[in-house]
């Protein structure tokens, strides 16, 4: 009989011990070991790829397939196959950033909270020709707060503000006359910085990652409730294009 006590006592502990803490009034994401990065990818002259940011705090668990799928639209709907059709990740911990003109970075449940030195390779980056999407999703702002001042703080001389709708982003090569919102919380348009009357960031709030991610895809939509597949795309397109010409 004592040993029945024992054994009870003992799952009784084991089962207390896992329990997790009461709550805190916040959430608090779950703790991901980081992969190491795989090696940046040589191309030739010729080709041109699409990066994806990893910070020093992002896992890449967010949207994971939505920078592949909209490259692997990118050149469907266009026909232009010099586009390098793996995806690529880049960190900014070293130089490799700059030979990418276009990097993508999808928000998690976390700030960005840049280091000094993070902010001041984004700002060279960017000053250099170098463009970058940063969207996340408003359903995730529950979270954390929003982006915003940490991507002010990245150029303080270039005002973040909605972009008009008769930018050329919103032009060529689809015409864009609309921004359809997520349904939870999405907003009708975007925001970006200029430099010398250059675009060099857009901001949206409006999940089109989520319509990338689930492109082709047979799980469920993801929890935003992103803007439709068209658009979505067709607004990816006029990204990557805008960047490569601008």
């Amino acid at each position: 009989m004592c040993w029945l006590i024992a054994v009870l006592l003992f799952c009784l502990a084991v089962l207390v011990g896992s329990q997790p803490p009461p709550p805190s009034g916040e959430a608090v994401a779950p703790e991901e070991k980081l992969e190491p990065l795989p090696p940046v990818p040589k191309l030739p002259p010729h080709v041109v790829a699409i990066a994806r940011l990893r910070l020093r705090e992002s896992t890449l668990r967010v949207d994971p397939m939505s920078d592949f799928n909209l490259i692997r639209n990118v050149a469907e709907r266009t026909g232009w196959f010099h586009l390098y059709q793996q995806r690529v990740i880049v960190s900014l911990d070293n130089d490799d950033i700059f030979r990418f003109p276009i990097v993508i970075f999808v928000s998690e449940h976390q700030p960005m909270n840049l280091s000094p030195a993070e902010q001041e390779r984004l700002r060279r980056y960017l000053k250099g020709g170098g463009f970058l999407f940063v969207s996340e999703c408003n359903a995730k702002l529950r979270l954390r707060p929003e982006l915003r001042p940490e991507i002010q703080a990245i150029l303080p001389e270039a005002k973040l503000r909605p972009i008009p709708p008769d930018h050329p982003i919103y032009r060529v090569p689809y015409r864009i006359d609309k921004i359809p919102q997520a349904r939870r919380g999405g907003k009708s348009f975007h925001e970006g910085m200029e430099l010398n009357g250059r675009l060099v960031l857009v901001y949206s709030q409006n999940a089109e990652e989520c319509s990338w991610q689930s492109w082709k895809w047979a799980g469920p939509m993801c929890a935003c409730l992103p803007p439709d597949f068209e658009y979505a795309f067709r607004f990816g397109v006029n990204l990557v294009y805008y960047a490569l010409t601008h």
